[in-house]
């Protein structure tokens, strides 16, 4: 869960470190902070099977929890209890990532998909059943500019994992993995390695639209008639950031009624590190060049706020 004020908590299950407290605890009843992501404007939160995964609005990824597959995208097994950055995805442009049990999926910008993690049913969709232990992208899908991603699998079963992508210049979804429980016992269709259209309604001529990825995945899993499980997947709502508009009422309105709700919301934004540096990131795609050495803040934009508060005292002064 992230507050409107950037910090990220969580809490339940954490024999892996899926939690990212740094605690070895197996169980954290209450919420406890992520302190290792003080600062950083989060986008969205994804979890799986036991691990996790964070984006930051500069398209920043970081990884924690199981990674017995590879599934942190870390380029080794090793468990972390803490967030990591993920390395091999800078300047990916990262708008949004899927979780599966054991796997995990990247989107960019420019509808690329990577994926990285358990591969057994073929659900990284390289024409392999390998794990990989760092983010390979999709080559079936390059140009296909998707839009949506979902990782899930089908039933309980551990080994049925799979991946659906949602392709709209062809209105089409996409699978790989696991195609399907069968309808005898543990018979079923032979795995799936390379991303190939689902035989649904939806690829027949129904348009399947909207922000939500959820609603693509699930209005095609009801049309098909099929239980498919997938991951919790967390898309926040945003953090508090700062927008023209709203320093311009700022300052038009600091001497109404209105002033004690605009110190409310100049509070809750200059409070946090996260929602100041999500405020202020480089436009036209230049804060996704943010890394260890980049900020990603445009100073300019900084200084020009200041410039424009400083004209009404009692806002300068709040800030």
């Amino acid at each position: 869960s992230v507050r409107a004020g950037g910090t990220l908590f969580t809490w339940g299950q954490n024999a892996h470190g899926q939690l990212g407290v740094g605690s070895q605890t197996t169980l954290v009843p209450q919420p406890q902070p992520v302190e290792r992501l003080k600062g950083i404007p989060l986008a969205q939160i994804a979890a799986g099977g036991a691990h996790s995964i964070a984006v930051s609005l500069s398209g920043a990824v970081y990884s924690w929890g199981k990674n017995d597959f590879g599934q942190l995208g870390l380029g080794d097994t090793k468990e972390r209890h803490c967030p990591s950055y993920v390395g091999a995805l800078e300047h990916w442009k990262t708008v949004f990532i899927s979780c599966g049990a054991d796997h995990t999926a990247a989107l960019s910008k420019e509808g690329l998909v990577c994926t990285f993690g358990a591969g057994g049913a073929g659900q990284l969709g390289h024409n392999s059943t390998r794990d990989e232990l760092v983010p390979r992208v999709v080559a079936e899908l390059w140009g296909a500019r998707v839009s949506q991603v979902a990782c899930g699998r089908w039933g309980n079963a551990e080994d049925a994992q799979h991946t659906l992508v949602y392709v709209p210049s062809l209105d089409k979804v996409y699978s790989f993995g696991c195609v399907e429980e069968g309808q005898l016992g543990d018979e079923r269709k032979p795995d799936q390695l390379i991303p190939l259209p689902i035989k649904s309604p939806v690829n027949a001529g129904k348009s399947c639209r909207g922000n939500d990825h959820c609603r693509c995945v699930q209005s095609t899993c009801n049309l098909v008639n099929t239980v498919m499980h997938f991951t919790q997947n967390s898309c926040l709502n945003g953090i508090a950031t700062l927008e023209d508009k709203e320093v311009d009422a700022w300052i038009s309105d600091s001497s109404s009624q209105h002033w004690e709700s605009i110190k409310k919301n100049i509070g809750l934004i200059f409070s946090s590190e996260a929602c100041i540096n999500g405020s202020f990131l480089e436009k036209r795609d230049k804060h996704f060049k943010t890394s260890k050495e980049v900020s990603g803040v445009d100073m300019s934009e900084v200084q020009r706020f200041y410039e424009k508060i400083s004209k009404k005292a009692k806002v300068f002064q709040e800030v």
